[in-house]
């Protein structure tokens, strides 16, 4: 694959990737829990098929705790106009993906009318 021998590397398809890569290639390291499982006798146990009482369901793992304040630390006066605020909560990565949101829309009308039109 051009070059890469990395057995963790795989070539993303473009057509269904919604997030920005700078590349078409996704690395990642595989975990060390999921290393130890080397055979199929290892996964014996997980095959095996248990019903679920769908009226008497098992109780659900609990849920962590939020332990964060959510918060915007930013300070505005009354002189502020609205092209503050825009630029404020407006930085290149979103408004990138709002282009590229935009012209994939475009892109599909075209297309549409191009076979449909």
């Amino acid at each position: 694959m051009d070059g890469i021998d990395d057995e963790n590397t795989f070539l993303l398809d473009e057509l269904h990737s919604d997030t920005d890569i700078s590349s078409n290639y996704l690395d990642y390291s595989s975990d060390d829990s999921c290393s130890e499982l080397s055979s199929d006798e290892d996964l014996s146990s997980a095959r095996i098929f248990t019903e679920v009482d769908v009226k008497n369901p098992p109780v659900p793992c609990p849920r962590f705790k939020f332990s964060g304040i959510p918060s915007v630390h930013v300070q505005f006066d009354d002189t502020s106009d609205v092209l503050q605020f825009y630029e404020t909560f407006t930085d290149f990565s979103l408004m990138s993906k709002i282009v590229e949101a935009t012209n994939k829309y475009a892109k599909q009308c075209i297309q549409y009318r191009v076979n449909f039109g």
